[in-house]
């Protein structure tokens, strides 16, 4: 569906994208997280809107790349590591990954809204018991949806 990526790979211009984004994201999840523990509760909420929003989109231009594209193995079929174990477990592994984070983050995101009225106040809400826990859970599945796709990247483009 895409034209030819833009790091000379044989990856098409979504996946090389989506890699850029995982380079911008997981720094700006670390800013939100900092902001949040300095006490800036509004502008956490709206960094993490505001990326939710941005991840909702990228995924689902996303899935519709693989889907006009045949899916993941066609696209990843020129690779040396094409129908390998270690192509396969970095393909499943990361899909696997990147499900229970978008689960966690979807719930996370909709209970947040709902619980935390803007500005939010965390001091005197229930939900923040709830919140702070999910919301580390949430980074760490990013940075690991995030993590398990470089390698993805090169073993199904790069090699």
């Amino acid at each position: 569906m895409f034209p030819q990526g833009f790091f000379g790979t044989r990856a098409d211009l979504m996946m090389d994208l989506v890699i850029v984004a995982f380079i911008i994201i997981m720094p700006l999840l670390v800013i939100s997280w900092r902001t949040a523990r300095s006490g800036n509760h509004l502008g956490h909420a709206k960094m993490q809107i505001s990326l939710s929003v941005i991840l909702a989109v990228a995924v689902v231009i996303f899935e519709l790349d693989l889907k006009l594209s045949g899916g993941m193995a066609v696209l990843t079929k020129d690779s040396t590591y094409f129908g390998t174990n270690t192509l396969n477990y970095w393909m499943w592994g990361h899909t696997l990954i990147a499900i229970i984070t978008t689960l966690l983050w979807a719930v996370l995101v909709i209970l947040s809204i709902k619980k935390f009225k803007l500005p939010p106040n965390t001091k005197t809400n229930p939900f923040r018991k709830f919140h702070r826990p999910l919301g580390y859970c949430g980074m760490i599945s990013m940075f690991a949806t995030g993590l398990t796709s470089f390698p993805l990247y090169y073993y199904g483009f790069m090699m």
